[in-house]
């Protein structure tokens, strides 16, 4: 759907026009007026950004007063929807400012002294913060249309880094006014490459992004005018190497045909999180809207089983969405207004941060309540006459979702968060394979050995040929200490996905715990074939190929295990004993007094220290 005249005029504040009588002292551009305009518009209205046009002088401000009164006087502009107080970013003016704006219009925008103008602000046209520490660029470029319908796109963007890294900030450069607005995900499963791989054109189709998450529950996005922030000390994320980004991309014709190029800027930190995250999303699905209907209320409920603390939050719906209301009611307190929108506009979409986090305490509900209007008097409607309008994940279906940005005070909290969130969820869709898989793995990360396989074991009797659900029930089984089903769940596994790293190490590792150490062996060459930087699979192929004399080859394998994990036990203590085998006893004393320190006392470094000659 093409955008709307009044919506080119992004970040214009708002104006009307006033009654009757004359302004013996008006306000005028020099004096009053000019600041607010290069605060509030010029951020988007300049070359190079977002807006159609450029509001840099008095003559652009005065050519355009009408539609300036018309669409503020409509609270059209600045675009903000919330009504909530205590977020960052509220772009809404001060009712003083909107009452100079209205003065100055009526008494026919006068410029006065011309000497008096402040300088328009000066803006870069690269990156907002500084040189990024990784660029990243999309590989093929997106073309769009000059006309017809939305376009939703998801580019796959792998990150070049050997090791992982810490993410105070990321800037997302559309470089086309195609872009509508762009939503980044992190792929550490790379699932969405096989997507892109299935489709010809660049990226793949559709609002479901492959399996890609927010990283550590960061909502990481652009829309017109979003400024760059670098995280709070402790809010930074990791990101894992050999990871892929997922840029969405929502793309709208802008009557020229479009070439979509766009980059995004990652901003490294070498203070570590020290916080834990998690995303809470409450979601309704149970929407089928007939034509016509004014008023479609949709709600959804989740009632926190741990205290946490909000950051963050980001609602979305599609065109129809009209009103929003979300709550939080605290154990025996009255309900209290998280986020209010209403007047929901699907062009101007956002994520909001509390201006101060939100501390809930366990037993607090959190509730939604979204509105949508499928009549014929709806201007947002893109379907004239309205049809039937149901839930899913393309533009013209509907969507009614709210996540939150929450900290919690451990891991163990993080894992109680995530079962509950999962199984709110199940309880609403069904069945839904991603969704018992991440449970399993996170019932098994509780040591509740035979829940978690018993949900694996539901998704291969849907499908025995999915790789995912026989790697789940494999690792299962080996922590229930059945190795010989755990090994024929691994070997499924990989004949359904040959490229399963982590299945091929943990078969390696099953193996080796059978005593068939050269059986393991060809399983860590591989995964280290795809990935050498893993000190555990160096560490466990050194330690099989000591196990069958194979010491020469060993010996790299357990340097590099030290070499990437310092603190790896297991790595100083075998090169020492290879280094001892191979007659190097100064080099072997070295190794083991390495080991000595990292877990003292141990009697087995103690015995192969006191066999070494003096």
């Amino acid at each position: 759907m093409p955008r709307s005249p009044v919506l080119a005029l992004c970040l214009l504040p708002a104006v009307a026009a006033c009654g009757g009588g004359t302004d013996a002292n008006p306000p005028t551009f020099a004096r009053e007026i000019a600041p607010i305009v290069y605060a509030s518009c010029t951020p988007c209205h300049r070359p190079g950004g977002p807006g159609p046009f450029a509001l840099l002088s008095y003559d652009d401000v005065q050519r355009r007063r009408q539609k300036i009164a018309e669409v503020t006087q409509q609270r059209l502009m600045p675009p903000w929807l919330p009504t909530t107080h205590g977020l960052l970013g509220d772009r809404r003016l001060a009712s003083g400012e909107l009452d100079l704006l209205q003065r100055w219009i009526a008494a026919g925008a006068p410029r006065g002294d011309v000497a008096a103008e402040p300088e328009a602000p000066k803006f870069s046209s690269e990156w907002q913060l500084r040189a990024p520490d990784l660029v990243l660029e999309v590989d093929r470029a997106v073309t769009m249309a000059a006309s017809g319908r939305d376009v939703i796109r998801n580019l796959v963007l792998p990150v070049a880094i050997d090791s992982a890294k810490v993410v105070a900030a990321v800037e997302i450069r559309p470089e086309s006014a195609a872009v509508h607005h762009a939503v980044l995900l992190v792929d550490e499963r790379h699932q969405a490459r096989a997507l892109d791989a299935r489709d010809a054109e660049p990226g793949f189709p559709g609002m479901s992004a492959g399996g890609a998450v927010p990283p550590d529950g960061h909502f990481l996005g652009w829309t017109p005018g979003k400024r760059v922030v670098e995280s709070q000390p402790g809010m930074a994320w990791r990101l894992q190497p050999r990871s892929d980004f997922v840029l969405q991309l929502h793309l709208t014709p802008t009557g020229r045909e479009e070439i979509v190029r766009p980059r995004i800027g990652l901003y490294f930190t070498s203070s570590p999180p020290t916080v834990v995250t998690y995303p809470i999303v409450l979601f309704s699905e149970a929407i089928d809207i007939e034509p016509g209907v004014v008023d479609y209320v949709v709600r959804d409920e989740f009632l926190v089983p741990v205290p946490v603390t909000v950051h963050s939050v980001y609602p979305h719906a599609h065109y129809l969405g009209t009103r929003m209301l979300v709550n939080v009611t605290l154990p025996d307190a009255a309900p209290r207004e998280l986020l209010r929108i209403d007047r929901w506009d699907f062009d101007w979409q956002d994520d909001y941060v509390l201006r101060e986090p939100l501390a809930l305490p366990a037993g607090t509900c959190i509730t939604m309540e979204y509105h949508f209007d499928n009549s014929a008097d709806n201007p947002n409607n893109p379907s004239k006459p309205p049809v039937r309008v149901r839930a899913g994940n393309e533009s013209k279906d509907e969507m009614a979702t709210f996540a939150l940005q929450v900290t919690v005070p451990d891991l163990a909290a993080r894992r109680l968060l995530g079962e509950a969130a999962l199984r709110h969820d199940l309880a609403k869709v069904g069945y839904d394979r991603d969704k018992l898989l991440e449970l399993a793995s996170l019932l098994r990360d509780l040591q509740r050995f035979p829940s978690a396989l018993e949900l694996a074991r539901q998704v291969r009797a849907r499908d025995p040929a999915d790789a995912g659900a026989a790697f789940e029930e494999g690792a299962c089984l080996e922590r229930l200490g059945r190795s010989a089903d755990a090994e024929l769940a691994y070997r499924a596994c990989l004949q359904h996905d040959p490229a399963h790293d982590r299945a091929r190490v943990q078969l390696g590792n099953v193996l080796f715990a059978l005593g068939r150490a050269a059986e393991a062996i060809p399983h860590y060459e591989a995964a280290l074939r795809s990935d050498d930087r893993q000190a555990a699979v160096h560490n466990n192929l050194g330690i099989a190929l000591v196990s069958t004399q194979r010491l020469e080859l060993a010996e790299p394998h357990l340097r590099a295990a030290a070499s990437l994990e310092p603190t790896l036990f297991t790595a100083w203590f075998y090169l020492g004993a290879v280094y001892a085998a191979s007659g190097r006893p100064e080099e072997a004393r070295a190794a083991l007094q390495k080991a000595d320190l990292l877990r003292p006392g141990d009697a087995r470094v103690k015995e192969a220290l006191a066999r070494l000659p003096r």
